[in-house]
């Protein structure tokens, strides 16, 4: 089995469990403006995996909306921070991996859709935000996923081929980026994208306590 040089993760669904946190927040703003909350099921069609920009774009399509976009998203970057700026909990396995990658000398990056500011903001409210060696935001690149663009230079950042590389992802939209990029791709599968396809993978897992550590070892 190929011992992989470096670990490029996706933030939310697979470091925190944030999904619920930013469908919350979405909906408060939602309902502001006379409109029905979004349920799950449109969450999971429309939202998952998508840039903040790609996010209001979607619901501009699917609620009446008249605000421009970048009001909605200052108004929902209020509304997340104050959600992020309590503790939350990793997801389970997470600590446990980023532990094992530090007793081996595995370099770790985050690749996250979400702007690199919230990611930072995501990572303190975990307690994680010196556990990583690069970090990634939807906003360092020029195409989001499922471009590939941004495992491609998280692995450059480390100093590795994105070959070289295992990239672990939730969404179908971010498996089809880690995918394209040529790393080996596995999937956690969580509440939020349960009923979606992942089988894109090359390993699906229920959480990061099932991770094979013999792929780094």
């Amino acid at each position: 089995m190929a011992d992989y040089k470096a670990i490029l993760f996706d933030m939310d669904g697979v470091l925190i469990d944030s999904e619920p946190l930013f469908l919350d927040a979405i909906n408060r703003i939602i309902v502001q403006e006379g409109q029905s909350p979004i349920s799950e099921p449109e969450n999971e069609e429309y939202l998952i995996g998508t840039t903040v920009n790609q996010t209001w774009e979607q619901l501009k399509d699917i609620r009446v909306l008249p605000k421009a976009i970048p009001e909605y998203i200052d108004m929902y970057d209020v509304v997340v921070k104050e959600v992020l700026s309590e503790r939350i909990d990793p997801q389970p396995g997470v600590v446990g991996l980023l532990n094992t990658c530090k007793e081996l000398g595995i370099p770790k990056a985050v690749a996250s859709s979400s702007l690199r500011e919230w990611v930072y903001l995501k990572l303190n409210s975990i307690g994680l935000v010196d556990s990583f060696d690069a970090v990634l935001g939807g906003d360092d690149v020029k195409n989001g996923k499922p471009n590939p663009e941004i495992y491609l230079l998280a692995a450059k950042k480390l100093g590795f081929s994105a070959e070289e590389c295992i990239a672990i992802e939730d969404s179908p939209v971010g498996i089809s980026a880690a995918v394209a990029s040529g790393a080996h791709t596995i999937a956690v599968r969580t509440y939020f994208t349960r009923n979606l396809d992942i089988s894109q993978a090359d390993t699906v897992v229920d959480s990061l306590e099932q991770f094979d550590f013999s792929l780094i070892r």
